[in-house]
């Protein structure tokens, strides 16, 4: 009962009690004047009773509304008061808290805003989930690298996910309430992902980072890759001139038909040293932008039918069919000529390398909505598709390349040419039948 409702039933008992008095008063026939007066002690008791208990002041109900509404999730910025009355100074303490609450909200907003964009920002994958396992947030990168379309949150980890060794070392830390970590395979794409989940602190659940190290472990192989490979470049032709050297050395440089031989083959041995030598130079260049191109209007018909003569030559030695291919109105491009020539030579040549004889070598160029496209297509020995992807990695050469010869360098070079025009190159080959070689020039 509240203290409105207690001064309202003091009022109406004395005015009751009074009543009571007259009337018994009248009937009975009691002197009117101790009536009278009897009725008047009872009002008085009632009246300073009634000034005994306490009443709430329009100030008070003010400050009890203020306070339900910041209670209940108001702004602290809608919740001010007047601080006037007699409760001036509770007013203005109680405006003081609200703009204290409301820079402390504030401030929490922007920290979380702050902490959300740095999580959307990382490049790994973050997914938290509770004490069973359901997600509770995540980040862009997760919601990429696990190609969740529909909305993650809510869901359990294994629903989401579909990966029972994520989800493997997940229960772990939810069971051990310990930091788990581990390397994880997946194909297809064979993609190589470091997993770290910890437990959150002060309250049941999970954290789990995943990172995509598909691209490190790649780069690691070709640095590998590299090394051997130029180790074997080198090793070949080093012990092919010691040998010779010694040789000569040993007796027969008094035999001038073999001392003549000799001194041949040292020649061609230090020229692929050279040429090797040369073409990591170049490419070197070519990659840190200090070899410029000199692009000036290229008319593409006359210039591979330039190039295809060049190489005629050869084709027919190896009983090869070279041949053009072209579509009428293919519009000039800008372009360095020198270093396209260097591309298209590449390309026809090794075709005329690993095509038998009898097969068929075609150069084709068509224009694109973007420019024009040339392709080297031939009839050859093709390439598997576990050596396709990385057949323009520097000296990286497929088993059968290697009977063939060269530095292995050539494709590394050729991309990297391509790229700095703002083209792309690519290559389609199946074993047996053949590869397809296709660059695209801008327009």
């Amino acid at each position: 009962m509240t203290d409105q409702s207690v001064r309202r039933l003091i009022i109406s008992a004395a005015l009751t009690l009074a009543a009571v008095f007259l009337a018994v008063g009248a009937v009975r026939g009691y002197d009117l004047t101790l009536l009278i007066a009897g009725t008047i002690a009872a009002l008085g008791v009632s009246v300073v009773i009634y000034l005994q208990v306490p009443s709430m002041s329009d100030d008070e109900v003010e400050l009890e509304v203020a306070m339900k509404k910041l209670g209940g999730g108001e702004s602290p910025d809608k919740v001010r008061l007047v601080a006037i009355g007699e409760l001036a100074d509770v007013k203005h303490a109680f405006n003081e808290m609200a703009k204290r609450v409301g820079d402390r909200m504030r401030q929490a907003t922007a920290e979380l805003s702050h902490l959300e964009l740095m999580l959307q920002s990382v490049a790994d994958a973050i997914i938290m989930v509770d004490r069973h396992g359901e997600i509770v947030h995540l980040n862009q990168a997760a919601e990429r690298m696990f190609h969740l379309k529909e909305k993650a949150v809510g869901r359990t980890f294994i629903e989401a996910v579909r990966d029972h060794e994520f989800d493997s070392l997940l229960k772990k830390c939810l069971s051990s309430g310990s930091r788990q970590e581990g390397t994880i395979e997946v194909r297809p794409g064979r993609r190589v992902y470091d997993v770290t989940v910890s437990p959150l602190p002060g309250e049941p659940g999970a954290a789990m980072v995943i990172r995509d190290l598909t691209e490190i472990k790649r780069l690691e192989r070709v640095r590998r890759d590299f090394v051997a490979n130029i180790s074997h470049e080198l090793r070949t032709p080093l012990a092919s001139l010691k040998l010779l050297a010694e040789t000569l050395k040993a007796g027969a440089c008094d035999d001038p038909a073999v001392a003549a031989d000799f001194l041949g083959r040292i020649e061609v041995e230090t020229d692929k040293l050279t040429q090797m030598v040369r073409e990591l130079g170049e490419l070197s260049r070519i990659e840190s932008g200090e070899s410029p191109l000199v692009k000036k209007s290229l008319d593409i018909v006359p210039f591979i039918e330039k190039v295809v003569k060049r190489l005629r030559p050869q084709a027919d030695r190896a009983e090869l069919a070279l041949s053009v291919e072209t579509v009428p109105g293919l519009k000039p491009v800008p372009a360095d000529a020198d270093r396209i020539e260097q591309v298209l030579v590449n390309l026809i040549h090794n075709a005329i390398k690993f095509t038998l004889p009898g097969g068929k070598i075609t150069v084709t160029a068509a224009t694109t909505p973007v420019g024009v496209e040339i392709s080297v297509k031939d009839t050859g020995v093709g390439i598997s598709p576990d050596d396709l992807p990385r057949i323009f990695e520097r000296f990286y050469k497929a088993d059968k390349a290697r009977s063939g010869g060269g530095t292995g360098l050539g494709l590394a070079i050729a991309k990297h040419i391509i790229q700095a025009h703002g083209g792309d190159i690519r290559a389609e080959s199946y074993p047996g039948k053949g590869a397809k070689f296709t660059f695209t020039l801008p327009g």
